[in-house]
């Protein structure tokens, strides 16, 4: 008897599909396992099994200016650490003669692809392949998706731009890293998005530092009508208003109009990590992590996508999942039913899917209530369920009135917003404020041409100037997803259109690293450079920071995907490129050094730098790579961790701290020792020091 393999992304993903096609028998192998049945097996990866490796597996030993750039002659595939068991079982199960078939079912996007073929290339598997390739793991999907399956020759751009891309960013960022490195004596790291995005930041913040706020004055009326004359000074805004004060006001001017405000767009990766970030404050890469989990439970379709539209041939599938969210909220349901659902261009473009359509609720969403969610998942879910019923309503309209008043010779000027219906608006998740903003006089305002009325109660409203605002993760990956607005080469900026910097699955990640290594930080909702970051990328060439340059490389890499570009050729132009920044700062004179003062130690856990930030002490290696984290400060002893402290710890294991306060007000020195549970690191007391002892 024969098998076909199926390989997936994840263990949960494998028991997906294992249920489905009735491979039932679950097969322990050391610590590993698989399911068996029904002429299948099925198992997983881990996510990422394998590299291409770091300089050292290709012999660049030397940090030395001389052997750079490093560009290995032939890329090659290298285990990661901690997977041994999975692989040996990948590799006996891909060598079995019973193997008739490989099925790819990793995620259906460029980096599943990766992972499958990295798998199958490592083992020169030639056995023939075929690949799953589905939005949703909902039962249904999968079998619809296993009974059309792909050949696996037709996902070879896909791959090849994947595999383009990583080696792209080895070059760039290996050779430039380790160059900036030498020249700095630090540890600089360096990335073909990464670098421009940190530019962007950088660029951003000192734009900010600059800007000299300017006070005006304003002249408003009690109805809340500006006088459009804008003052520098109160005495002239203070003239003005005792001027007109208690005369008569002509309703010089009525213009009324009704507008409308479309629905939204169905949520893409990258406007779901914006909404969540506006209204809940959560990060790009929390917002990804919770989407993937709740893809993973069957409740929403697949989350890496650029799309904001469906296909087709799926109106129906549409229609079934509004009525499945009837016990989420049936009232709105029953609403929307009742008026007809507005499926519509704006909701059904086949033109504009790539791989994967919008992000929408799955037909399991019923099993809502009963499924555990934690409480980043449940934000998100409610974020791409408020999308999809907004997308299917009605347009927001409303009537536009636009006043113009004369006094004594000045014209003041009102706009009144009267929703006629609210339509889809009246769900809308977020502030208040948006809803509020609706009237801006206030109150009920209504004027006829040249009605008259006395100008009583003015007022002189002062204000200033504003200066841009610090980037937050909605509006920094609005920027990474429209690079083109900021380029002014007209060419190029038709050439990049849409295609931003990074991708909707990478961009979560490339902030992540930039905080990692120490050159922006959060405060709050705001992203900002800090000093170390703006001097590093101040002292970097044009070429090495150029979202131009980057952008274009991003639409190189996409039309490999695509079957239209070169790999080869755009390797060579980054070798090109890579070879002159080398070539140029080996030549470069009066170089200001950039180097971190914030290390504090080893990474118990990896190995990488551990650095001082605002908020405490973490892994360099970044959150998703470690997570390695000590928050400085401990409400328990009352005071914050020093750098010198927690260097010690690091190095010892074990640690002093004096001038510990307790709960009652009492001094205290204490050894500490090192507790990491794996996803928490603490402070763990372990004994008195000096007059107090533990009983």
């Amino acid at each position: 008897m024969s098998f076909r393999l199926i390989i997936s992304e994840k263990p949960s993903v494998s028991m997906s599909i294992a249920y489905c096609i009735g491979a039932t028998e679950k097969v322990s192998v050391g610590k590993s396992f698989y399911w068996q049945g029904n002429g299948y097996i099925v198992t997983n990866a881990l996510g990422h099994l394998f590299g291409i490796g770091m300089p050292e597996d290709y012999g660049f030993l030397e940090w030395k200016l001389d052997t750079l750039p490093i560009i290995p002659q032939e890329f090659k595939l290298f285990p990661l650490n901690g997977y041994d068991e999975q692989i040996k079982m990948l590799k006996k199960l891909l060598s079995r003669d019973d193997i008739s078939e490989v099925i790819n079912a990793c995620d259906a996007g460029r980096e599943g692809e990766c992972i499958f073929r990295y798998i199958y290339n490592y083992f020169g598997c030639t056995k023939p392949t075929k690949r799953l390739w589905i939005s949703s793991l909902t039962d249904e999907s999968i079998r619809q998706g296993m009974d059309n399956l792909l050949d696996g020759k037709e996902k070879d751009d896909l791959y090849a731009s994947g595999f383009t891309r990583a080696k792209a960013d080895w070059i760039f960022g290996m050779s430039l890293s380790r160059l900036y490195s030498i020249l700095n004596d630090d540890r600089h790291k360096v990335g073909r998005v990464k670098t421009p995005v940190l530019n962007i930041i950088a660029k951003r913040d000192e734009a900010i530092a600059a800007f000299t706020k300017r006070p005006f004055y304003k002249v408003v009326l009690e109805n809340g009508a500006e006088c459009e004359n804008v003052f520098d000074t109160p005495e002239r805004a203070e003239f003005t208003r005792a001027k007109c004060n208690g005369r008569i006001a002509v309703v010089s001017s009525v213009k009324s109009e009704k507008k409308t405000e479309n629905r939204p767009l169905l949520h893409s990766l990258t406007s779901l990590q914006q909404e969540a970030n506006d209204i809940f404050g959560m990060t790009a890469s929390d917002t990804l992590k919770s989407a993937q989990s709740l893809y993973e439970k069957k409740l929403i379709s697949y989350p890496r996508t650029d799309s904001s539209y469906l296909s087709d041939d799926m109106v129906t599938l549409v229609e079934s999942i509004v009525k499945c969210l009837a016990g989420y909220d049936g009232e709105r349901v029953q609403r929307l039913q009742e008026q007809r659902l507005n499926i519509d261009n704006r909701i059904i473009d086949n033109s504009k899917i790539s791989d994967h359509h919008a992000i929408i609720p799955t037909n399991l969403i019923g099993r809502l209530e009963k499924t555990k969610l934690d409480v980043g998942e449940s934000k998100v879910i409610r974020l791409v369920i408020n999308r999809f019923l907004c997308a299917l309503d009605k347009p927001y309209t409303y009537t536009d009135t636009k006043y113009e008043f004369l006094v004594e010779g000045e014209i003041f000027k009102l706009t009144v917003k009267s929703p006629v219906e609210w339509g889809w608006k009246q769900y809308k998740v977020s502030e208040p404020t948006d809803l509020d903003d609706e009237t801006s006089s206030g109150g009920v305002v209504q004027y006829s041409e040249t009605e008259t009325f006395t100008a009583e109660n003015m007022t002189v409203k002062q204000g200033e100037t504003k200066p841009p605002k610090c980037f937050t993760e909605s509006s920094l990956l609005a920027v990474m997803e429209n690079i083109d607005r900021l380029i002014e080469d007209k060419e190029l900026k038709g050439y990049v259109k849409e295609r931003g910097l990074g991708t909707p699955a990478t961009r979560a990640a490339i902030i992540e690293e930039l905080i990692s290594a120490g050159y922006i930080e959060r405060r709050k909702k705001q992203l900002v450079s800090t000093e170390y970051g703006r001097a590093f990328v101040a002292s970097l060439p044009d070429n090495v920071k150029s979202a131009e340059l980057t952008a274009h490389w991003e639409q190189a890499l996409s039309d490999i995907e695509n079957g239209n570009g070169n790999a080869d050729d755009l390797l060579a132009e980054i070798q090109k490129s890579v070879a002159e920044i080398v070539a140029f700062e080996k030549g470069r004179e009066n170089r200001q050094e950039v180097k971190k003062k914030s290390e504090v130690g080893k990474c118990p856990r990896c190995g990488s730098d551990v650095i001082e930030n605002n908020k405490g002490f973490s892994c360099s290696a970044g959150r998703d790579n470690c997570g390695f984290f000590i928050f400085k400060s401990n409400k328990s002893i009352g005071r914050n961790y020093t750098a010198a402290e927690i260097s010690e710890l690091l190095a010892n294991g074990r640690v002093t701290l004096k001038n510990c306060t307790s709960s009652k007000g009492n001094k205290y020195s204490a050894v500490f020792s090192l507790e990491d549970t794996g996803q928490y690191v603490n402070l763990k007391f372990e004994e008195f020091v000096g007059k107090k002892r533990v009983a």
